[in-house]
């Protein structure tokens, strides 16, 4: 449609210019020619109508005066041949004959004007009756050829030029209809698709809302803005939640300390990302995995987070122990091994830390098993407090067994580390009578330390790492690491 457009178009504009090159023809050649050619004809009456003045005159002043009248005509004559020899379209011996009879007319006025000037006024007349009547009836006929040849060019170029102005309408008035047809078309399309486009948009919007669980935070982590998906996750309506602390949704014990990690990450510009813990209002536990990234203005400064999390409880809870709610055994075998590659391909050590409750067998048997229990709950809890990082694992691999799992740390640091843990259980002071080290529930910790230069398997490790526990147990409240 838009080729035709410009196919009609350039016709019309080459036919418009036709219009104006017949016009410019019509005045350039024909119209000028038989313009000249009139002109021509009545400067030639002119001169014989002074040639009789000549033949009349009553004295020598007229007769002069008479001459030079014709003299300035025949100049006027010559000046009308030059145009008619420039612009002629026609054959130029047509125009060359007529010049040269007007030529050959001259002889005949020269003759008249010295019979006139000896006083033969009547031999005058008699020489311009013949000779002079015939030569001026030929040129009269002759120039009115080329009078008529001048027209007859004029004619066909006037017809050219009305054929082309009705042709150049009838395409502008064809290139008027299909603009409107195709303004009318795109006007349509545009509208529709304009139409189309906010229907999927807030389609997209409804998809986001109801299925995204997704918050817009400010600088001080304070809602914004918070999706259905994410209140429905919540158990909150949105008018609640709006204008209010995000805590970045972790309401648990560790929430706090979560919290202020994150802030530390994400006010420098970064993205975190990790697990947030939600206790229900029924006390029911939901985990959710979350990515809070920065948003900048225009002049990249930091004005908010998009925080966008996903429910992970159904998997959480087949990877975590129910009791303690660490990460479980199965956990355990699946993320040791990756564990171990990421170390070798960062060439960083990785330390497997194996920790039992000592003497918990006697504590089960003198406290009950339900306080049992609790005690492992409570030293579960110690052990992840304890886990400062993002990379940093805790599982309970056994009944009063649990691992852990960090990086970045050598012989020595782990072994600072892993004696704080112990000295942090300690310190929650749980009677435990039949402990022979202590009065109150103590751990033992056996550890090894993995270097990228000195790759080993996670059966290997895993070996290395009870062994070392057992020789912990020999002290009891003690971590021996190897590396």
């Amino acid at each position: 449609m838009i080729l035709m457009l410009m196919v009609l178009g350039i016709l019309s504009i080459y036919q418009v210019k036709q219009i104006a090159r017949n016009a410019d023809d019509i005045y350039q050649h024909p119209f000028t020619v038989s313009n000249a050619a009139h002109t021509l004809n009545s400067n030639l009456v002119t001169m014989n109508r002074h040639l009789h003045d000549v033949i009349e005159a009553k004295s020598t002043e007229d007769v002069n005066k008479a001459v030079s009248d014709i003299s300035h005509y025949e100049t006027e004559v010559l000046k009308e041949f030059d145009i008619i020899f420039d612009r002629f379209l026609g054959e130029k011996t047509q125009v060359n004959n007529v010049y040269k009879l007007f030529v050959g007319w001259k002889p005949i006025r020269d003759e008249i004007i010295n019979l006139v000037r000896k006083g033969q006024i009547e031999q005058a007349a008699i020489v311009n009756a013949n000779k002079g009547t015939q030569y001026l009836d030929k040129l009269n006929q002759d120039v009115a050829a080329l009078v008529a040849f001048a027209k007859g060019k004029a004619k066909n170029f006037h017809d050219h030029a009305v054929k082309n102005q009705q042709q150049a309408t009838m395409m502008l008035s064809t290139l008027a209809i299909i603009a409107v047809i195709l303004s009318v078309a795109i006007a349509y399309y545009v509208t529709r698709h304009h139409i189309l486009t906010n229907k999927e948009r807030l389609h997209r919007q409804y998809l986001v809302d109801q299925n995204i669980m997704m918050a817009m935070l400010d600088k001080e982590a304070v809602i914004l803005d918070a999706s259905n998906a994410l209140c429905r996750f919540l158990g909150c309506l949105k008018t609640d939640l709006v204008g209010t602390p995000s805590g970045f949704f972790d309401n648990s014990d560790e929430g706090k300390d979560t919290c202020e990690t994150i802030m530390r990450t994400i006010s420098t510009g970064k993205e975190w990302k990790g697990e947030i813990k939600r206790i229900s209002a029924d006390g029911d536990i939901h985990w959710a995995s979350s990515s809070i990234l920065p948003n900048f203005d225009d002049d990249y400064n930091l004005v908010g987070y998009t925080n966008i999390l996903a429910d992970v409880t159904s998997k959480k809870l087949s990877l975590t122990d129910k009791l303690t709610h660490l990460y479980n055994r199965r956990r355990y075998e699946e993320m040791l091994p990756r564990e171990l590659r990421l170390a070798i391909r960062n060439e960083t050590p990785i330390t497997l830390a194996i920790i039992d409750i000592d003497y918990f067998k006697k504590y089960n048997d003198h406290y009950g098993h339900p306080q049992g229990d609790q005690a492992l709950s409570l030293v579960a809890e110690k052990i992840l407090v304890s886990l400062k990082r993002p990379n940093d694992y805790a599982f309970r691999i056994g009944g009063e067994e649990f691992a852990v799992v960090f990086s970045n740390l050598n012989t020595f640091e782990s072994k600072q580390f892993l004696n704080e843990m112990i000295q942090n259980v300690e310190a929650l002071k749980i009677p435990h009578i039949a402990n022979d080290v202590s009065d109150y529930v103590t751990i033992s910790i056996g550890a090894q330390v993995m270097y990228s230069d000195r790759p080993i398997t996670e059966l290997q490790l895993y070996s290395m790492a009870d062994k070392a526990l057992y020789m912990a147990k020999g002290k009891r409240n003690t971590v021996v690491v190897n590396g």
